[in-house]
Order: C-alpha cells, then structure tokens, then sequence
C-alpha cells in the first residue's frame, strides 16, 4: 500500500506500527518471529511495536499451545481513531483560543515589548478604529479618550468605518473627546469639551487600552497612521489629556 505513510503518520501511528499491522491485516495471526521476517524488522523492536499497537486498540494476542500470536484489530479502528482525534484538536482548539487570548496580553503588553505600527489610507484608518473597538471593548473599564481635530474629520475619517460610533455605543464604550476646530456632536455615552478660538489640529489623537494612535494627513492629503503600544507613554498622555479636561468649560 504506496502512500499510506502520510495517513498513519496523521493518527499518530509511526512507520514502523504501521508496517507491522499491516503485515498482520495481510497475513491474519502471526509470531514475533514472523512478523520480523516480514517486515525486515528485529524482534526486539516488533515486540515493542506490538505494544504500542495493542495500547491504540490496533492489535491483540491469544496463546495458541506453547505459542503467543497476534491478530490485527479491524480496519474500522483506524476510522475511529481519525474521529478521537478530530474530537480532540476540537477540544485543544477551543482551550488553545482561551489560552492564546491571555498569552496575547503579556505578549503585547507595551511595558515589554514596546511597539509601533504604521497604517496608510483608509484601510489603516480603520484598523486603528477597530483596535480601538476590539482592545478597549475588553477592558473592564470601557472608555478611552480622543483629541479630535476637525480637519481630519472632515476629510473622512469615519468614511471607511461608518459605523463605528453605532458599534461603540453598542459595545457600552464611553469616550471623553476634546475637539480642536469645530466641535462635534454628542452620539451617546461620549462627553466633549472644545478648545475655542483653535483651528483644526493637524493630527487626531485617540488614547486607548496602554496604546496611543496618531491620525494624520500626509502631503498628498492621504490618511498616514501610527498605533504606539506603550504603557508609559499611554499614561503620560492620560495625565496630559485630564490636565487639559478639567481646565476647559463644560
């Protein structure tokens, strides 16, 4: 049976296990001595093979007078052993999403691994605004903080992620946003303040989740982006963003 190596060696069944059983499927009981001669295999090691296989419900024995034979178990064995492991990689797979979830978190805490990211057009502009749904959606504390500039706004942040402000109210986040320009609109569970007298600021600013994003227009008039993950530099500019909150008017 060409190729069948690939298909053992899925179950878990070593080329050595697999000659060996074939050998008994094809030949019906046999010694140890026999089943080396077939499979060019030592004794030693076909005895030691038979123990393997009759662990995985692959083969048995019976003593027939002074001698011990083995028989190979039916082919349906192999099926059954393809389903346990199906089951199993299931299990592992919904375990291994739990456990890569909380691995993530240290892995990207920015205290340890400080990174940066660059993002370009609208395509970036969107994935920072879904980082910020998905990382500040997870957070017992739903809320993260803007500094909004008008000109950035108006050349279409949001046209790449219409419904962002649905899916964050939604999703119960709050937002506290201090707009620079012309102020914009409450939506729900958003508070703004504004700096009068300012034109639009060249870059939007959103602190999230130990991350600070910078959304900005490059000399073409394209959208450049740049997600710092980076637990210092979040909470310098927390400190910074409340220091300027609470001097501005309701």
């Amino acid at each position: 049976m060409e190729g069948y190596e690939s298909l053992f060696s899925a179950l878990g069944i070593t080329l050595k296990e697999a000659k060996v059983y074939l050998s008994l499927v094809k030949e019906g009981p046999s010694s140890v001595r026999q089943l080396a001669v077939a499979t060019g295999m030592n004794r030693g090691s076909v005895y030691d093979v038979l123990k393997e296989l009759q662990a995985n419900g692959l083969a048995r024995f019976y003593n027939a007078e002074t001698r011990q034979y083995f028989v190979a178990t039916s082919p349906d064995r192999l099926t059954e052993m393809a389903k346990e492991k199906k089951e199993a990689l299931h299990q592992a797979t919904t375990e291994l999403d739990s456990m890569v979830s909380q691995l993530k978190t240290f892995h990207d805490n920015g205290d340890r691994h400080p990174t940066a990211r660059m993002y370009e057009g609208s395509e970036g502009v969107r994935s920072i605004l879904e980082d910020v749904l998905e990382c500040v959606g997870q957070q017992y504390e739903k809320e993260y903080f803007v500094y909004s500039s008008s000109a950035v706004r108006g050349a279409g942040l949001y046209a790449g992620i219409p419904d962002f402000t649905l899916r964050r109210i939604e999703k119960g986040i709050h937002v506290k946003n201090i707009s620079f320009g012309t102020p914009g609109v409450t939506s729900g569970l958003d508070e703004r303040k504004h700096i009068l007298g300012t034109a639009g600021a060249p870059t939007y600013v959103l602190i999230y989740a130990g991350k600070v994003a910078n959304i900005f227009l490059d000399r073409r008039g394209e959208f450049t982006g740049l997600i710092v993950d980076n637990r210092a530099m979040y909470e310098t500019q927390c400190a910074l963003f409340f220091e300027l909150w609470d001097r501005l008017p309701s």
